[in-house]
């Protein structure tokens, strides 16, 4: 099963992605966002007249970019509605602030789409590591075993291996 690129998938919804690095953001706010509360944010998706555009936190691990950027354009492919909608000074439309339900969704949809359950299943039976399947998939480890134990593949790994 051939990996899931997100960046080739944000292409596919005509949906732009940029690291937050990229954007020509005030000195103050680049300040914030990036070196003194990095932590504090993932991504954010914006429309801009009918486009989406995801920004990343480019201070982040390429596989924490990864699942952040599924995440987002799980959203747009679920075509979630947030429970609010912020508009910048500049004009544009930031979406923020989706339901829990909504973010269950993204969540469940984007690490689905990156790890898929049977790949999961066929790997870790031929006795690969989460490690080596994470970095396969180009994602976290924390993400393939939360995957792993959501999808019940490790139980019925070792139910295999005692019968």
């Amino acid at each position: 099963m051939a990996r899931l690129c997100p960046w080739e998938f944000a292409d596919t919804l005509s949906a732009m992605v940029f690291g937050a690095d990229e954007l020509d953001l005030e000195l103050e706010h680049a300040t914030q966002l990036l070196r003194t509360d990095p932590d504090s944010w993932s991504g954010m998706t914006l429309l801009e007249e009918g486009t989406h555009v995801v920004v990343l936190n480019s201070t982040h691990p390429r596989t924490r970019q990864t699942a952040t950027l599924m995440h987002e354009l799980a959203h747009i492919t679920l075509e979630h509605i947030p429970a609010e909608v912020t508009v910048s000074p500049s004009g544009l439309l930031l979406l923020s602030d989706y339901s829990p339900e909504q973010e269950d969704e993204a969540d469940w949809l984007g690490a689905a789409l990156l790890l898929p359950e049977q790949a999961l299943l066929r790997d870790r039976s031929c006795g690969l590591s989460v490690s080596s399947i994470a970095a396969e998939f180009g994602v976290s480890e924390a993400l393939c075993h939360w995957r792993c134990r959501m999808t019940g593949v490790e139980k019925r790994v070792a139910l295999r291996a005692r019968a």
